[in-house]
Parts: structure tokens; C-alpha cells; sequence
């Protein structure tokens, strides 16, 4: 059999800020097209269309309070793209950095992309950088009916507090987009489970239920929704879903999201299917602290290194396995490897994400180092007022740091684990539908299950106390000191090339065919 060749294409439009004009306390910017003409390309037999729009000759991006009001006032970017193809393809667009001011804060600059006046994606450049190629839509999947993108982007006027910094600056966007035929590896798994992504964006300062009878903390958003990953595209479950139950090596669990390579990683859920909502001890493998001893950052860590030291690297090197750690991997030697079921198990990549965090506002500036009050991970991607009250959070189910992103192959990972198996993330949580702005109790999507259980992730170290997030009993995500014992519930990835029966509900859960 041929292998299905995977084929990409390039269309590239350059939209430029180019100019600043000074009116009062604020800077007004033109927005200037390059290319005003249409690109077509067909390579392979797939034909696909970029339209770059109506030329934008005076819009003057400005601080706004909503990107409703920019728009409404030309205070915003707002380009129109549109797509089709004979065959079904699948688009990605891309936002190139080529120049952001350094005294204006990145995080300032937003952006959404909308399908058919459905919000897909949405984010800001507070992690980029000069040069830093942004994804801000992946596998669109684009078929011969035109589907019309609305991209939109402005400056957020509640992180503008230096008017004077605007004065004098250039901006400068690339938008460019590639596409190819070959359908997603995590789409096609997906496609094989009988499922489907669902329609619109997720809100993660909101928690995700069934129902919801306060629209300012929580929301239905309950489905399958996209996001990247290390690999490509992942689909992830968020809130009270009912179709990802697993019933694999005896034991019951629930999918997390299909990876971007295609393979299915899931979180132990017991000996028998446990509805939304149900707090039973059964859902966890037992409990443990994360590690014993937590009076030094190196403790915040999977692995960790040496207490005492004076460097990042000395401190978080991959040396000594958490305490953690050593009752996972006897949980899957006993369980799953010894009971024969490895040859199901893929290779993933479990993030324990130790990249540090500066937040002054709540006392977080250390490096990483000794007993230095150290913020990490998640903290990069929560947004802090002035008063220290977190105001946003963008999780990412990307790994930063090679060192974080453990595996078995160093080809995929650092190659530091054992056996291929971890625990979740503090990204995967808020995106399954917790809640890290306002610490709401979330007790009916499917990862409650009535018991404070750990996370791979590390909070801080703080007053002398080693800190990683959690899932608490009432749902919520928060932190605890890594010397107590809470539940454990293993995190491992089943392969993409496995033939799965069932429908992923309590009572036909997805199973593998031999």
C-alpha cells in the first residue's frame, strides 16, 4: 500500500502597521495592506483561496475596553479570510511577530480569529517574542463551500497604564497559512471513536458544567474542543462530558484528550464506571505525598536535583525520583506491565512544568534556586491586577522546557521516566473545565471525584514550603505542601493503531479488540 504522502502548502499575505501618529496622550497606528490581491495555490489536486480582504487604509489601532468598541470606532484590525477546496483540506493560520515595542507590555495585544461569527481561538503575544511565529487557528477543516474567517486584533486598554510608551512605536504582523490533505492524527482517532469537535471557545476563568445557574462563574461549554499541543493538534474533553469512559486492563478511566500524535491519554478512574459527580475513594490507586521532604524548590519537581544549590540546572535536574513518582511507577509495573498490557502503552510527554514565573504583585521573583519564593509554570499564563488577584488564565498543553517534558525516548521527551506513565497537568484541568481565577467549586464535571488528588504540576515555593497543584475535593484547582498525602491517579497514553469497540459511555465504555 502507497502511503498517503502528506502534502503542504504556503500562502503568505503581509498586513504591516507601519506608522504612528500622536493625538493627545494616545498613539493612533495606520493599518496598511502589501497585498491586496487574492492568492490561490493548487498543489496535489487540493486548491485552496486566501482572500486578503478589502484594504485597510486608516484604522488606528488605540487601547480600547472591548474589542466590540474598537471595532465599532476603526480602534481595532479586523481582516477577513476566506477558504475552500474541491478536496477536504485543512488550514492553518499563523500571526509572525516581526516587531513589537519593548515598552509596551505584550500581553496588551490580542487577538481572536472567528468561523462563520463562531470564536475559534483567541490568545495575546504575552509569551512571544520579536520573531516568534504564533499559531492562532489549526486544522481548519475547509471543504468546497467557502468559510469565512474574521481575524481581530487590539490593544486591551486595562493593561495600558503608560500612554507615553505608545509615542513613536512600529508594529509590524505577518499573517501566513499553510494547508494540507492529510487529516490530523488526533482527528483521525477521534473520527475512529465516533466523535466530533465541538462548535465554538471555551471561557477557562470559567468552570464548565452540565448546567449553570451562575453565567458569571460558570458555563455549558461540554464537549470536544482544540488546542496545540508538542505534537500538532490535540482535542481535549472539557466539563460534565458522558463519552469518554475507557475500560482498559480491568480498570475504568476517562479520556483527557487525544494527543497530537493520535495517541488517547486517559486518568484512572476505578474498578467500576463512576457517573459525573460521584465522589468515591475507588476513583483514585491510593494516596501519597508528592514528595517527603518540601523546605527547597528542587521539591517541586517529578524529579528533582539537589537541595542547596545555586543554579536552575543543579536544582531541577531529572537525579532523584519524587516520592510520587516511585508510587506511580509501581502502580503500572504491578498493574499494567506486569500484567501484560504494555504492548498498548505509547510513549507521551507528561509536563512537569518548572519554567519560572515572575509575579511580584504576589511576592514571586525568585529564580528557581534554594529557598528563593519562586513562582512556576501555570503562572506564566494567569494574568495578575496590580492588587495580586488573578485576572485571566490562557492554559497551554505545550511543554516549554525539554527538561519538563518527561518520556521514555529521548527522541520524544527528556527520555527520564521509567515506565510511560504520569499524572495531569494544571493546564489540562482549567481546560477540562476547573477553574484557577476564581477558585470556584466544580463537583459535576469528569474529573471531580470527591478527594483532594495531586497534579504533575508545580504552584511555587513559598515561606519555606514546596507547593503543586491539585484537584481538591470540591473540585477546584489550587495547592497544597508536596509533604501531604493525597490521592494518586495515573495519567498513561494508549496507542493511535489500536481497534476500539464501544461508545465511550458508563455502559458501552470504549474498549480494546484484540
Amino acid at each position: 500500500m502507497i502511503e498517503n504522502k502528506k502534502r503542504y502548502f504556503m500562502i503568505v499575505g503581509v498586513f504591516c502597521i507601519i506608522s504612528a501618529l500622536i493625538g493627545g496622550t494616545l498613539a493612533w497606528y495606520t493599518w496598511q495592506s502589501e497585498n491586496n490581491t487574492n492568492v490561490s495555490f493548487t498543489v496535489g489536486g487540493v486548491n485552496v483561496t486566501f482572500d486578503a480582504g478589502s484594504d485597510i487604509t486608516s484604522s488606528k489601532l488605540r487601547p480600547v475596553s472591548t474589542k466590540e468598541y474598537g471595532v465599532a470606532n476603526d480602534y481595532a484590525i479586523d481582516k477577513t479570510i476566506t477558504a475552500s477546496s474541491p478536496v477536504t483540506a485543512y488550514l492553518n493560520l499563523y500571526l509572525t511577530l516581526e516587531t513589537l515595542p519593548t515598552g509596551l507590555k505584550h500581553e496588551s495585544f490580542i487577538w481572536e480569529v472567528y468561523k462563520d461569527n463562531a470564536l475559534v481561538s483567541k490568545g495575546n503575544f504575552k509569551n512571544n517574542n520579536q520573531g516568534d511565529k504564533v499559531t492562532i487557528a489549526s486544522n481548519q477543516e475547509i471543504t468546497s463551500t467557502t468559510s469565512t474567517y474574521k481575524l481581530y486584533i487590539w490593544i486591551d486598554g486595562a493593561n495600558y497604564s503608560n500612554p507615553e510608551t505608545m509615542q513613536n512605536q512600529t508594529f509590524k504582523f505577518v499573517l501566513n497559512a499553510d494547508a494540507t490533505d492529510k487529516e490530523p492524527p488526533a482527528l483521525t482517532t477521534l473520527t475512529k471513536l465516533g466523535l466530533s469537535v465541538s462548535e465554538g471557545m471555551p471561557n477557562f476563568m470559567k468552570i464548565a458544567q452540565a448546567s449553570c445557574s451562575d453565567e458569571s462563574t460558570c458555563e455549558t461549554t461540554n464537549g470536544i474542543y482544540a488546542a496545540e499541543d508538542d505534537l500538532g493538534t490535540s482535542y481535549y474533553f472539557r466539563g460534565a462530558v458522558e463519552n469518554n469512559y475507557v475500560k482498559f486492563a480491568g480498570f475504568y478511566w476517562r479520556i483527557i484528550r487525544i494527543n497530537g500524535d493520535g495517541t488517547i491519554r486517559m486518568i484512572y478512574d476505578g474498578t467500576s464506571a463512576h457517573a459525573n459527580g460521584e465522589s468515591s475513594t475507588d476513583r483514585q490507586v491510593g494516596t501519597t505525598a508528592f514528595n517527603t521532604n518540601y523546605n527547597d524548590n528542587t521539591y517541586v519537581g517529578y524529579m528533582y536535583g539537589t537541595p542547596g544549590s545555586n543554579t536552575y540546572e543543579d536544582t531541577h535536574a531529572n537525579i532523584n525520583d519524587s516520592t510520587i513518582k516511585v508510587a506511580n511507577d509501581n502502580w503500572y509495573k504491578t498493574n499494567i506491565a506486569d500484567a501484560g498490557y504494555s504492548q498498548y502503552i505509547a510513549d507521551a510527554i507528561y509536563c512537569a512544568d518548572r519554567q519560572v514565573a515572575s509575579v511580584p504583585s504576589i511576592g514571586l521573583s525568585g529564580n528557581g534556586t534554594g529557598t528563593q519564593a519562586t513562582g512556576y509554570g501555570l503562572f506564566n499564563r494567569i494574568e495578575f491586577s496590580s492588587e495580586g488577584m488573578p485576572t485571566n488564565a490562557t492554559p497551554s498543553l505545550k511543554c516549554a522546557q525539554l527538561n519538563d517534558r518527561f518520556t521514555i525516548t529521548s527522541s520524544l521527551g527528556n527520555g527520564d521516566l521509567t515506565y510511560p506513565v504520569g499524572l495531569l497537568t494544571i493546564d489540562e484541568a482549567n481546560m477540562a473545565g476547573g477553574d484557577v481565577v476564581n477558585i470556584s467549586d466544580n463537583a459535576f464535571y469528569y474529573l471531580y471525584n470527591g478527594d483532594d488528588s495531586w497534579m504533575m504540576s508545580p504552584y511555587d515555593f513559598d515561606d519555606g514550603d514546596s507547593y503543586v497543584w491539585l484537584v481538591y475535593s470540591t473540585g477546584n484547582l489550587n495547592a497544597r505542601n508536596v509533604s501531604d498525602s493525597l490521592a494518586l491517579r495515573p495519567v498513561i497514553s494508549l496507542k493511535s493503531d489500536i481497534t476500539i469497540s464501544g461508545n465511550g459511555s458508563m455502559s458501552q465504555p470504549f474498549e480494546i479488540v484484540s
